[in-house]
């Protein structure tokens, strides 16, 4: 191999696992709203809520927030059993980002986590407009969640494109 493809190579591999880093660290911080869920919903009714600028700005916004707390609370109060189930969706969250670890270490032969990955992103970009309106949630709300997958998507697409050049890469020195 030559040395500037080398080079190159290297160059690629390291902008791979620096997007998938950041992408793991992204999907492993979104955790917080799962294991925080009560103090988040607070924060959100504090801010955002009854009696700040988001009432006048968007009442609907401001009531929903305002909803989602007392939800949250009145359910954590008389059933904390919940939180358990809050638990294990935490448990699941890191059980799937450690596949991410094995693509960061090996993104060419591990390919298929990308690919999992931005089949997940697509599927959270539809799933809210599907179970949204079962669960009567507003459509803004849906919005939001759903732009977590069309964020992950974008930012998935960059390492998997050149994930594909480095795999094309390494099948045109093995047919030389």
């Amino acid at each position: 191999m030559m040395k500037g493809v080398m080079i190159n190579e290297q160059k690629t591999l390291r902008k791979i696992r620096i997007y998938l880093i950041l992408f793991l660290l992204a999907f492993v911080f979104s955790l917080h709203m799962v294991v925080f869920i009560e103090t988040d919903a607070e924060l959100l009714a504090k801010y955002v809520g009854h009696d700040t600028f988001m009432e006048e700005l968007s009442p609907s916004i401001s009531a929903w927030m305002e909803h989602l707390n007392l939800a949250v609370s009145e359910t954590y109060s008389s059933y904390p059993l919940i939180a358990y189930c809050m638990d294990w969706l935490c448990y699941a969250f890191v059980v799937i980002a450690i596949f991410l670890l094995g693509a960061i270490k090996d993104p060419v032969k591990n390919v298929w986590v990308v690919q999992v990955f931005l089949v997940a992103c697509c599927l959270g970009l539809i799933l809210p407009f599907i179970v949204g309106p079962i669960r009567d949630i507003p459509i803004f709300w849906r919005f939001f969640d759903s732009s977590f997958g069309l964020i992950g998507l974008l930012f998935l697409l960059l390492p998997y494109r050149l994930i594909r050049k480095l795999e094309a890469l390494h099948h045109t020195e093995s047919t030389d």
